[in-house]
């Protein structure tokens, strides 16, 4: 009778749980770097995909993204000091809607290191593959969400 019921919490359990998911969408590239610029930064971007696979049970929910003041990336030729991790303003506290998001990222470097000789220029143009640290909290669902979402696949 113990066997049957943990089976039967068991079933529920996995029936009921859904995931949400991060994953690079394009890896971090610094393109087109002119070194002629008055700009004291060169700006790369990244793009990754936030993806629930089931959007029903997720609707409503919020994630906050955090970053570190700063890191550390390699494009496997060196490694390359990254001053500020930003993200746009809207993107930084995200209320799940749909099914599939993508959100860019970027990483802000000082030209001064550039111009001291540490980095050579063909050495940064690139992608920069590996981890991006990025800080996802989520929260539960907004009240009234769910009942927006139940309104909106009626209307459909």
């Amino acid at each position: 009778m113990k066997i049957i019921t943990f089976l039967i919490f068991l079933i529920m359990y996995s029936i009921s749980f859904s995931e949400i998911k991060l994953k690079i969408h394009e890896p971090m590239r610094f393109e087109n770097i002119n070194m002629t610029t008055l700009t004291d930064t060169i700006v790369g971007k990244a793009t990754i995909e936030l993806s629930t696979d089931n959007i029903e049970e997720d609707f409503g929910k919020k994630l906050v993204f955090k970053f570190p003041e700063s890191g550390l990336m390699t494009n496997k030729k060196r490694w390359l000091k990254i001053e500020k991790y930003m993200m746009e303003e809207s993107d930084k506290n995200i209320v799940l809607e749909n099914e599939r998001r993508l959100i860019n990222i970027y990483a802000v470097i000082d030209r001064k290191v550039i111009n001291n000789g540490e980095i050579d220029v063909k050495f940064l143009e690139g992608e920069y593959v590996g981890y991006l640290p990025i800080i996802v909290s989520q929260y539960s669902e907004i009240k009234g969400k769910s009942e927006m979402l139940k309104d909106k696949t009626k209307n459909q």
